[in-house]
């Protein structure tokens, strides 16, 4: 596990090499690509994205991959404003998802997620994927639980999470909204949350920690 924030280099583990957050107004915005991969996801309000092959509208918890093909691009939110956080990488071409969460406190659900030892406030499940996974806090404050490690989290950082490794969001200390990105697949290259109780055992990447 690592927790990284924007501009920091992550471990060189990562097929995430950096992101950043683009506030959008009316005014249209050059997006350059600057990345082997580089995905932008929306993750407030909804932005039009311009390319040499026209625009396309995303909304909230929607993204594109920006192929360099396709430049050059640009960004804006209409007559409104919009907020997208870009990713850049060097990830396959075999994903899992991508997305926003949103989390607030809850009562635990017992019977989902594979058992745990520490306290929970949240009904998020303990799981883990046949990829990496990168959470990007952009509201709030939380506990996470990586495998052994439990760290506390806030606002613009990102959590890197190696294949394999179980990890929750248990408990929450402002309500949570947090982008999503599980990158390559690999080994049985499964997608969603997977539980050892009901998939098998992880294939855990130990060197990702």
């Amino acid at each position: 596990m690592s927790v990284f924030r924007s501009g920091d280099q992550p471990p060189s583990w990562c097929e995430l090499t950096g992101f950043e957050f683009i506030d959008l107004a009316d005014q249209h915005l050059p997006m350059p690509v600057t990345a082997e991969k580089q995905r932008l996801l929306v993750t407030r309000g909804s932005c039009r994205l311009t390319s040499a092959k026209g625009a396309q509208v995303l909304s909230e918890g929607q993204f594109l991959d920006m192929e360099g093909t396709d430049r050059p691009f640009t960004a804006d939110a209409g007559d409104g404003t919009a907020q997208v956080l870009v990713f850049y990488g060097r990830w396959g071409n075999e994903l899992g998802g991508c997305g926003v969460f949103k989390l607030a406190p809850d009562t635990p659900v017992p019977v989902k997620g594979d058992p745990v030892g520490y306290p929970k406030s949240t009904n998020f499940d303990s799981h883990y994927h046949d990829c990496d996974e990168y959470w990007v806090i952009i509201e709030g404050a939380g506990t996470v639980v990586v495998g052994l490690h439990s760290f506390e989290v806030e606002v613009g950082d990102c959590i890197a999470i190696g294949m394999g490794h179980h990890h929750d969001l248990p408990e929450v200390r402002s309500d949570v909204k947090g982008a999503y990105f599980e990158t390559t697949l690999q080994g049985r290259k499964r997608f969603g949350h997977l539980w050892e109780h009901t998939h098998g055992p992880a294939d855990v990447r130990p060197e990702r920690i």
